[in-house]
């Protein structure tokens, strides 16, 4: 695990009855440093706590903005598995607590890729998505994820219920694992991670660790069977190592993937956020080189920067960082009335950035990542039907027959990824 360090910590009154809940947390403990012993406390003196730390007003807001360091405030708590009754009734009760899996809710959640498609005009997938926490030890520039960690503890309770969500959904072949926290910082104390490939390793599902850590030596010698993939966000020097901070930098990231890959487990990485800095095109190629000269990933996902409000950029970004023809593009939007602003920049849809810019930079990727790995398949996130037009011939997919990091049918053995292999 990280070294950790805490503002505070506090243990919700559910962890206490379970030794197996509280051996994970005192694992964990003794790699967090903190200025006081965690006390434990109840949904109602946990809700006084968010109301007092204004974790209600955290909507929308970035660690960038939040000038955030690399303190936290630590809860450890269950899943309690609410019904959606028993939910609204403690929503009501406890407002403050209504977001973050803080009342015992949240372990998977279901990503309507469709209704992603309507309203926010980007192509997605539906599939399940599995949690563990919300918050990370990371502190990348573009991240909502708060002040604290609420983490879960009762996993055994959690693959007991897992198991029958999987057998009720055979049409779903890959579980994302976790986008709202990066684990790996928590292992092998955690032992989440452990869980979950060895609870796959029987079953004809996968899973996919989703992360940007290089802590992954514990990954080795588990009996995965194959079972597992590992995707790493992957970002290019600067990035990684001024606007992702806290996180592994770029060449220790590749030596991770280079690692897991040895171990027999099949690697991805998602380009993502794409970020516009300085020489952007000499970097990432410089980042391509390195990550596919020494991996052999069976798909690579591209995703431009998205999901920011343009009148917040300079308050959670260094934009001397960036290219300046990009600065310019977020200045522009900044100063329009954002419902005057072109349907796929936010609020009117979730981009950045204009269809034009967007298209530019995703064909440099596509075309270096080509000439170096002409078998790996390479996909969009969330993008809009118009770029999927655009890059028609260069991704050799479509909308509605594609693979990429997190699909509910990308595993290994898939048709596409098949005719990638050959071709």
């Amino acid at each position: 695990m990280y070294r950790a360090r805490a503002v505070a910590s506090y243990i919700h009154e559910s962890v206490t009855g379970d030794p197996r809940c509280v051996t994970r947390m005192e694992r964990m403990l003794a790699h967090i440093e903190s200025p006081s012993a965690p006390t434990v406390v109840d949904d109602a003196r946990l809700n006084e706590i968010s109301k007092e730390r204004g974790w209600d007003g955290m909507g929308g807001k970035r660690t960038g903005q939040m000038k955030l360091g690399d303190e936290r405030v630590f809860i450890f708590n269950t899943f309690r598995w609410p019904t959606e009754g028993e939910l609204g009734e403690l929503r009501g009760r406890y407002p403050h607590l209504k977001s973050w899996y803080m009342l015992g809710d949240g372990a998977w959640t279901f990503r309507d890729g469709r209704a992603t498609r309507e309203t926010q005009f980007g192509i997605c997938q539906n599939a399940y998505e599995l949690h563990a926490a919300w918050g990370c030890l990371h502190t990348c520039d573009y991240c909502n994820i708060g002040e604290f960690i609420n983490i879960a503890l009762n996993l055994e309770d959690y693959l007991a219920r897992l198991d029958g969500l999987v057998r009720a959904n055979p049409w779903l072949k890959l579980y994302k694992f976790d986008n709202h926290t990066d684990v790996l910082a928590f292992e092998p104390e955690y032992g989440w991670c452990k869980g979950l490939v060895e609870f796959f390793a029987e079953r004809e599902a996968f899973l996919m660790l989703y992360t940007k850590s290089a802590n992954v030596d514990f990954l080795l010698p588990l009996a995965h069977e194959g079972r597992t993939l590992i995707c790493w966000t992957l970002s290019c020097d600067t990035v990684s190592r001024l606007i992702e901070k806290g996180a592994p930098r770029m060449e220790e990231r590749i030596d991770a993937a280079w690692r897991c890959q040895q171990a027999g487990y099949t690697v991805r990485a998602r380009f993502s956020p794409i970020i516009p800095v300085k020489n952007w095109q000499d970097e990432n190629a410089a980042m391509f080189e390195a990550y596919l000269g020494k991996v052999k990933p069976d798909v690579l996902t591209l995703d431009m920067l998205k999901w920011i409000e343009p009148r917040r950029a300079r308050d959670m970004f260094d934009l001397s960082l960036w290219d300046e023809e990009f600065v310019a593009w977020v200045d522009r939007f900044a100063a329009m009335d954002p419902k005057e602003r072109p349907r796929p920049i936010l609020p009117n849809g979730k981009q950045l950035f204009p269809h034009e810019v967007r298209a530019r930079v995703y064909r440099f990727f596509v075309e270096r990542i080509q000439r170096l790995s002409p078998k790996t398949r390479i996909a969009l996130c969330g993008e809009t039907p118009e770029m999927w037009e655009e890059l028609r011939t260069e991704l050799r997919m479509t909308p509605d027959d594609y693979v990429c990091a997190c699909g509910p049918v990308s595993v290994p053995g898939s048709p596409l990824l098949t005719h990638s292999a050959s071709a």
